[in-house]
């Protein structure tokens, strides 16, 4: 058993504790962020790559009408 949890602790403690649980929070959601902005970005870069590739292999010549 916590002392701290279950018979309330002193007014200091318990903030202490809790902006602990705050910042631990707040890390969590910037890297989850951060997480989540560098997949936006990954499907971003690869629907343009996709869309460039589509773009040059319509406008390359057919080397069927060549031969």
């Amino acid at each position: 058993m916590c002392p701290v949890c279950f018979s309330g602790g002193d007014p200091a403690t318990r903030e202490t504790l809790n902006a602990g649980i705050g910042v631990l929070l707040g890390v969590t959601l910037v890297v989850l962020g951060l997480f989540g902005r560098f997949f936006v970005k990954l499907a971003q870069r690869s629907r343009a790559a996709a869309h460039l590739v589509d773009h040059h292999v319509a406008n390359a010549p057919d080397k069927r009408e060549a031969a």
